[in-house]
């Protein structure tokens, strides 16, 4: 039996949906069991795969996505392999059971347009999702709008949380979600290993005038790479202050000089943490400052103001690319 499989949009397949011995589902996309047990309509994906959690004979599903109908099957197709199922890389949700009577069991998605994708009325708030890397479910905010849900990694917009911190802070992420915060480079290594993603920049001065960059490829390497960032595409409104300084460069932090400049460390002089080169043409960590005050220690964005004035407001957002 193959393990994180991924259930994927075929209208008219019903896909396989297998329970996998290591307490998490495996999901296959094939021919539909023969021979289920019950069915149930007009239900989710998400609760189709609760309703079997909270069934101790339920060993698999069937589920169809147009028709929103769930069957709820006692056998596993044993014989499922490559080559007569395609198999991917984790598309859906994980769902953690403990006992197969376990009625608290949660569905964790793998960032906000899953969860969008699933529940189309869900609002912007914070959720708990689950990278497809093993590692445990953390909290995010999802912005979502009509296009996608976007995982927030960043948000500044009153200077009530210090950005001036350490590696281990940058690291492990600190603030609140639901106002200011850094959502942690692990975290958003965990979230960009896992695909393709996109990141949207969202600046806004302090005259409330907003512009954004996007682009179309983006994410961040592990800590041992000192979390190199990468990215590509650029749209939008604001200029792109990331590709002349920032492409392929490592995070530095006030402890951690990781950047290109030899006489002094650029996190430190500028008051922030980025990924800077020598040193920068962006730095949305930098400090909080007054309005029209200019400075290269404020939170900058060169082509949106330059150092004039640091801006009011920023929100980094990422979402997985189509």
């Amino acid at each position: 039996m193959h393990k994180f499989a991924t259930l994927v949009f075929v209208l008219n397949l019903l896909p396989i949906v297998v329970l996998s011995t290591n307490s998490f589902y495996t999901v296959i996309q094939g021919q539909a069991l023969d021979g289920w047990s019950y069915e149930l309509k007009n239900i989710s994906r998400v609760n189709c795969l609760l309703e079997c959690s909270n069934k101790s004979y339920c060993l698999s599903v069937n589920y169809n996505q147009k028709d929103r109908v769930c069957q709820i099957s006692m056998q596993i197709l044993e014989e499922a392999s490559v080559e007569n199922n395609v198999i991917q890389t984790p598309e859906f949700c994980y769902i953690e059971k403990v006992l197969a009577t376990d009625s608290k069991t949660k569905c964790f998605m793998r960032e906000c347009s899953n969860i969008l994708q699933n529940n189309p009325s869900a609002v912007s708030g914070e959720y708990v999702i689950q990278p497809n890397d093993g590692g445990p479910q953390f909290t995010v905010y999802c912005e979502m709008r009509s296009d996608a849900g976007w995982t927030v990694i960043q948000r500044r917009q009153d200077g009530s949380v210090d950005f001036y911190r350490n590696w281990a802070e940058y690291k492990e992420g600190f603030g609140n979600v639901n106002s200011e915060f850094w959502l942690g480079n692990e975290q958003i290594n965990r979230i960009t290993s896992d695909g393709d993603y996109e990141l949207l920049v969202e600046m806004t001065d302090h005259l409330n005038v907003m512009k954004f960059a996007r682009y179309s490829h983006f994410g961040i390497d592990t800590e041992e790479s000192k979390y190199t960032l990468t990215f590509s595409g650029y749209t939008g409104t604001a200029g792109d202050s990331l590709t002349s300084k920032h492409n392929g460069q490592q995070f530095t932090t006030y402890d951690k000089d990781n950047d290109k400049r030899s006489s002094t460390n650029c996190a430190e002089q500028y008051k922030g943490a980025w990924w800077y080169n020598d040193c920068h043409e962006s730095n949305l960590n930098g400090l909080y400052l007054k309005p029209g005050t200019g400075d290269w220690s404020g939170i900058n964005w060169w082509h949106f103001h330059n150092n004039k004035n640091s801006l009011k407001k920023t929100v980094m957002m990422v979402k997985r690319a189509p």
